[in-house]
């Protein structure tokens, strides 16, 4: 399982209360378990991001441990440890990312994690999680060349758009068709052209055409 891309999964195959719980199975499913009303169709958890990933390159894909509360701090922070006998190296989907295939979730970052039966034959344990990403940005064209914009990442402020981290280059642009539109986000000169950025799991790219007459 740790090795395949996300499943389709629906709640008919989530209900059976007598199935092995397979990679938990060494912990009483009814111990400190949070359910869903009506439950347990699954159970919830808390997981830490690994630096290491399932797959090469990354994609929506996360090696997570699961981790509880363990206190907290001198400021407030709640500090987490590992779960005795909790989930080890544990595949879990990011569904914020499973259209775009990135891999932005930084590691060490604690997540909720949702415990599901997939809607394989047998079924199989999916573990799920929703942490939303940066998937567009605005930013400024500085210069085209070689098939691809240079651009400069911009946020807006009360007097208007401010630079906002360093220039991107190599930012294709799939809208230019035709021969003769290659470029043309980059003129005229002595005015400000503003893109917007899309994410996608070869990077940044701009989807824009240019206008037609035909």
């Amino acid at each position: 399982m740790t090795g395949d891309r996300l499943k389709i999964y629906g709640v008919e195959a989530l209900l059976d209360r007598n199935e092995n719980r397979g990679a938990s199975a060494t912990r009483d499913a009814r111990a400190s378990a949070e359910v869903s009303p009506g439950g347990p169709p699954y159970r919830l958890l808390w997981c830490r991001a690994q630096a290491a990933a399932p797959a090469d390159p990354p994609d929506e894909r996360y090696y997570a441990d699961e981790v509880r509360p363990a206190g907290v701090d001198g400021e407030g922070h709640v500090q987490w440890e590992l779960v005795p006998g909790g989930l080890r190296d544990t595949t879990v989907h990011n569904v914020a990312e499973a259209a775009l295939g990135t891999h932005l979730v930084p590691a060490d970052t604690v997540v909720r994690v949702e415990e599901r039966l997939d809607r394989g034959g047998p079924p199989e344990w999916v573990y799920l999680m929703h942490v939303p990403v940066e998937a567009d940005r605005l930013a400024r064209v500085v210069s085209y060349e070689s098939g691809t914009y240079t651009v400069q990442p911009v946020r807006r402020e009360a007097g208007g758009f401010v630079d906002d981290g360093p220039t991107i280059a190599g930012v294709p642009n799939p809208g230019e068709l035709w021969a003769d539109e290659a470029g043309y986000l980059a003129g005229p000169e002595g005015f400000d052209r503003y893109v917007r950025l899309f994410r996608t799991p070869a990077g940044w790219t701009i989807l824009l055409h240019p206008p037609r007459m035909v």
